[in-house]
């Protein structure tokens, strides 16, 4: 086994617990638009997935014309607004803050650069980051190892050198298919 070069680190349910801000983010901006839907309704269409997948489905499902890109730029607005709601998980930044200086620390998230931009902001996070690759940086999102490959081409280092905190299924899986070794978070 190679030494370990790189940590990266997913966002959503392992930097931070962001589900609640991101569903009633949604919530509102889909209620802005007509749609009306339960917190389960709208986990079961979303959960792990882009906004560009399940907005237009559930636009379709609901029967209303709305354009899925300005829903997910509202969507955004209103997340801003939430963010104080978030909950960080304080440990595993305390852990890069350790490992930084002995190696590269990348934040690997399909959000939006928008929606991290914002929340590293209003938490002070950025500073625990050597790179940030977001879903705006991707064209494949997770279960995809894409933004792991990128990130790992833009830090000089070999998948096996990599060592992913990961949350999801999917997340997981794409580090797997990248080839790092993983630690799965559970908030």
């Amino acid at each position: 086994m190679k030494s370990l070069r790189a940590v990266l680190v997913d966002m959503d349910g392992t930097l931070a617990s962001t589900s609640e801000a991101n569903w009633v983010a949604y919530g509102r901006a889909l209620y802005e638009a007509g749609v009306v839907l339960s917190r389960e309704q709208f986990l079961e269409r979303a959960r792990s997935r882009n906004w560009r997948e399940f907005l237009p489905e559930i636009l379709e499902e609901f029967d209303v014309e709305a354009d899925p890109a300005a829903i997910a730029h509202r969507k955004t607005e209103i997340y801003r607004t939430l963010l104080d709601t978030v909950s960080v998980n304080w440990p595993l930044v305390r852990l890069l803050e350790a490992l930084r200086p002995h190696m590269a620390t990348a934040l690997v998230t399909t959000a939006s650069a928008a929606s991290v931009e914002a929340l590293l902001r209003v938490h002070g996070l950025a500073r625990h980051f050597d790179l940030v690759v977001t879903g705006d940086d991707v064209r494949r999102h997770k279960p995809d190892p894409e933004a792991f490959e990128i990130a790992a081409s833009r830090l000089g280092v070999e998948p096996d050198e990599c060592l992913v905190y990961e949350d999801s299924d999917e997340g997981v899986t794409a580090a797997n298919l990248f080839g790092a070794h993983v630690i799965r978070i559970v908030l």
